[in-house]
């Protein structure tokens, strides 16, 4: 096997399992679960990484690489996808919501939540697994690292609402570690598709960057901004832009 791939696969474990989990762990220590301070913050300085991510690492080596028309088209695929499926899955919700119980809301909710967390994770876990499958190895890591960190405020954000609906603490830690998984299984599947067809690679790129932004943008920075904390997660967000945009320029 390639070595790049278990390099790889080492990196993505890392940042999409082991950083999620350890990013549930803070919901033990809180009595009462809903929005604070810390919680928005929290959520905008990943956003901020993940938007710096979005542009350093996928949008301006997929220019280098193909051009401009190659990463445009693939943006705006990406962009589309994660529209496209977002709408389904609210379909697939209310569907089942009218077939079902009022007793079964529980259940309900968790399958919005998982379909949201599978959108979210999927443009993340294949950005790391096509950074990688390019060959540069210090743009792999720039793109695991970016992944990681906002992973560990997001494993947070993952637990919160299982907990509201009436989860214990126990299962939605569970549940949010569980979510982790996702992003390997999508790595592997970007590594291989673009390994094995280099000519994608641009297009990937553009994909990757359009998904990962429009959820930044459609789903993480509203729930950040709430009116009382609206200029601590501005600035939270803006924080965690300088911070991916310092580590991308310093990891070379």
């Amino acid at each position: 096997m390639n070595p790049l791939f278990w390099t790889f696969l080492s990196a993505s474990i890392i940042s999409g399992f082991i950083l999620t989990t350890l990013g549930g762990l803070p919901i033990f220590m809180f009595r009462e679960i809903g929005h604070t301070r810390k919680y928005d913050i929290l959520n905008a300085y990943a956003a901020g990484i993940m938007l710096a991510a979005s542009i350093f690492s996928l949008l301006l080596p997929g220019l280098d690489l193909g051009g401009a028309n190659a990463v445009g088209i693939g943006f705006v695929l990406g962009m589309m996808f994660i529209l496209v499926l977002k709408d389904r899955v609210h379909v697939f919700y209310y569907k089942i919501k009218e077939e079902k119980a009022a007793s079964n809301e529980v259940l309900l909710k968790a399958i919005v939540i998982f379909s949201a967390i599978t959108l979210h994770n999927f443009p993340e876990g294949m950005s790391v697994g096509i950074a990688f499958a390019s060959g540069i190895t210090t743009l792999g890591f720039n793109v695991a690292l970016a992944i990681g960190i906002q992973n560990i405020p997001e494993g947070f954000a993952v637990a919160v609402p299982l907990i509201k609906s009436g989860m214990s603490k126990k299962k939605a830690f569970l549940f949010s570690a569980l979510s982790g998984i996702v992003e390997p299984i999508n790595g592997i599947f970007g590594f291989f598709l673009v390994l094995y067809i280099k000519s994608l690679l641009s297009y990937m790129f553009g994909f990757c960057a359009g998904a990962m932004m429009f959820v930044v943008i459609n789903e993480m920075i509203p729930e950040a901004q709430h009116d009382e904390y609206l200029d601590k997660s501005s600035l939270a967000l803006m924080l965690g832009f300088l911070t991916m945009f310092i580590l991308d320029v310093s990891l070379g």
